[in-house]
């Protein structure tokens, strides 16, 4: 019992980060892996238990979700469709060749932040786009703790989209992308549904907070937690895997 309560709360903070900026899930991850859950099992029953926080972030922004399902619809379906090989990835490839590569991917989409660039002047933008959300949509199918960071790194390459809606459309992405990749991942017999019903319980209750947060910060303020919580959860992944 102490157990579920305690991946609640640790479902609850992930959901309210999750839901704000992303990247958080690298904190539930090795706490289930602590259970004693193989790693394989503890990242398919941590994408789970997370998602949902995702969704329930867009209910501050309900009446728009329509709007920006048809703006990103086509990087959507890329992430989805890159997912479904990082699913079936995880299943059936050893874990060590993609651990040895998750931490420079999620620090290199951290700091891509900081770089400015002018779209309008890339005649390649939109091609360049389409491979970074399908790398980090491989990414959620194979690990998924940091997509969200990777793909608001994507996103906020392009000066003419709104701080303000970038958080939504990440939610959007991710959620979708990992919807897919959880399907698959409820056929492989490896997840663990009582801590799935830990982290969702926590994760719901913090998306929504998270979600109606988000609306009401600043452009400096946003673009710090982004940075702060993928910092952190690159440093994570290269004590874990690296070091």
């Amino acid at each position: 019992m102490l157990e579920f309560i305690a991946i609640t709360a640790v479902g609850f903070v992930v959901g309210v980060i999750n839901g704000m900026a992303g990247g958080a899930s690298v904190i539930s991850f090795p706490v289930i892996l602590a259970t004693g859950l193989s790693p394989v099992s503890a990242a398919m029953t941590n994408s789970i238990g997370i998602t949902p926080a995702n969704f329930f972030a867009l209910i501050a922004i309900r009446h728009r979700i329509k709007e920006i399902a048809r703006e990103y619809s086509r990087l959507i379906f890329v992430s989805v469709a890159a997912s479904i090989f990082g699913a079936f990835a995880l299943i059936n490839m050893p874990p060590t060749i993609f651990e040895k590569i998750v931490p420079f991917l999620l620090l290199f989409a951290t700091l891509s932040l900081l770089i400015k660039v002018k779209p309008k002047a890339d005649k390649n933008f939109q091609v360049k786009e389409n491979i970074g959300i399908a790398a980090s949509g491989f990414y959620c199918g194979y690990f998924g703790p940091g997509q969200g960071v990777m793909v608001i790194a994507v996103l906020a390459r392009d000066a003419r989209r709104e701080t303000s809606n970038l958080n939504s459309a990440k939610n959007l992405i991710v959620g979708c992308t990992s919807t897919v990749s959880n399907l698959i991942y409820t056929f492989s017999g490896l997840v663990h549904w009582t801590f799935v019903a830990a982290l969702f319980t926590g994760s719901t209750i913090g998306g929504t907070l998270g979600g109606h947060w988000a609306t009401r910060m600043s452009s400096s303020f946003y673009r710090g937690l982004v940075l702060i919580t993928g910092l952190s959860a690159s440093a994570w992944l290269f004590v874990k895997y690296l070091l």
